[in-house]
Order: structure tokens, then sequence, then C-alpha cells
């Protein structure tokens, strides 16, 4: 078990005002049987209007909405996360799990990518399968920043055999809805200095276990977890439109340490 302390931030600069802009954030992680947030605190501006809410998945958002004419937009979220609680995450939506069987527009495979995975193995267990997928995954595709973007779908990202964490883990959730394995995509921030993090959660019976493909390492305690669903597009970060001309200068950062007793 770890304790850590995260603070995630968010800046866009406009060059000029806008206004009217409905934003929903979704980077504040929760409790759940793996991990404890504690002190919590967010600071979101403009906060005209902002309210917490939940989407689909079960993710905490905010929704908000800023009327008034703004050139700078940030949200700063801080807290302490005991992690490693568990191994495991119990199945919170059983009526949902259909969806994450069913490949989405990023995850979608072309021949390549299935000829990939019908050559790895399916193994007695959806874990064991999952590990034998991420060591694929990892001896294949070579950490490479800025030759993809957010709209990277994973046969292009194989095809390049390049890309980022959000990169192995739309791959990794390729293969595994191939074979018929349930698992569905994760952000949330890893020990160290630097940006959001990606990575898979398979099911096994009643429960989901965290596979990190980039790190081909499984989620343990230098994981803390903000979302999850069937892709990257369901756990955006930050999503909205505005009212305005104004050209965005986007600056994100993460920052998760050990905390000192």
């Amino acid at each position: 078990m770890e304790t850590l302390s995260f603070h995630y931030h968010l800046q866009i600069r406009f060059d000029q005002p806008v206004h009217d802009h409905h934003f929903t954030l979704r980077c504040f992680p929760q409790t759940d049987s793996r991990q404890c947030i504690e002190g919590l605190q967010t600071n979101v501006y403009p906060n005209e209007f902002i309210s917490d809410s939940y989407d689909s998945f079960g993710n905490h958002c905010i929704l908000g909405c800023a009327d008034e004419p703004h050139t700078r937009f940030l949200a700063d979220v801080t807290g302490v996360a005991h992690t490693g609680l568990s191994e495991s995450v119990p199945e919170g939506n059983p009526w949902r799990e259909h969806l994450f069987r069913r490949q989405t527009h990023l995850t979608w495979p072309d021949e390549a990518l299935l000829s990939f995975a019908a050559s790895l193995p399916v193994c007695s267990s959806a874990l064991d399968t999952a590990q034998a997928v991420m060591e694929a995954v990892a001896d294949t595709i070579v950490y490479t920043a800025g030759v993809t973007n957010v709209e990277t779908t994973a046969a292009e990202a194989f095809a390049l055999k390049k890309g980022v964490c959000q990169d192995y883990s739309h791959i990794m959730l390729s293969v595994l809805r191939e074979k018929k394995i349930m698992a569905r995509y994760v952000v949330g921030m890893l020990m160290g200095e630097g940006l959001s993090h990606a990575w898979v959660e398979v099911k096994e019976g009643d429960a989901w276990y965290g596979f990190d493909p980039t790190n081909r390492i499984l989620v343990r305690d230098q994981h803390i977890k903000i979302s999850h669903g069937r892709d990257y597009r369901d756990c955006r970060i930050n999503q909205g439109h505005f009212y305005g001309y104004g050209k965005q200068t986007q600056e994100i950062s993460v920052s998760v340490r050990r905390k000192e007793a």
C-alpha cells in the first residue's frame, strides 16, 4: 500500500475573450475498494455556475457554465490517495457489461490487428489471457510521443507500431474484445511528474483487475484511478463548447508523489 499526494492541473488560455462556455470536467478520483481518497479539493475558474454530477459510467464530473467573457479556464484538483488496498474493484453496474464486450470506433480492428489477435493464446482465465496480451502489446509497440493524437485508432497505432499510453490501451482493448473478454478503458494518474495516464481493466468473476500495458505491469499502489469507459472518448478530462474566436493554448500537468509520514 502507498499514501500518495496528487495534483491535477489544467489551464486553457484564449487569446480573445470567449463566453457562454459550457463544460464537463472529469478529473476527480473516487474512493473504491482499491483506493481511498481523502482531502479532495477542487478549484475551477470561472465558477459562475457549477454542480457535481456523475456520468452514465459512474464517473464523478463537474458540470459548469461561464456566461461572462473570460480569457482563462482553470481546474486544479488536489488530494491524498491511499492506494493498493485491494487488487480489484467490484462490478458496479452489471447492466452495462455488454458495452465493454463491443468494439468502438477507436478500438475497431483491421486485418493486421485481427491477425495479431489470432496469434495470441486464449488462456484458462481472462486474467491469464490479459497478461499474455499485455506482454505482446508491450513487445510490439514502441513508446513514442507526438506520432498519434486523441483520435488515433487502435488499428492506426498498431500499423505505426508506435504510440503513447492511450494507444497501448486501445490496442489491448481491441485484442481482448476480439477474444470475447470484457475490458474497459481507464484514465488515471501514475506516480511521478507528467500527464494523465491510461490503462485497461479486465473483468474476472465479479471484479475488475487493472493492467498497464505501457509499463508492462499490473495496476497496484502506484496508480490512482479517475474514470473508466469504453474508450478514450468516454473518459475525456475536459469537454464542452463556447462562443468566441479565441485560439486556445492548453497546459496540463500531473504530479503524484509519495506522501511522507
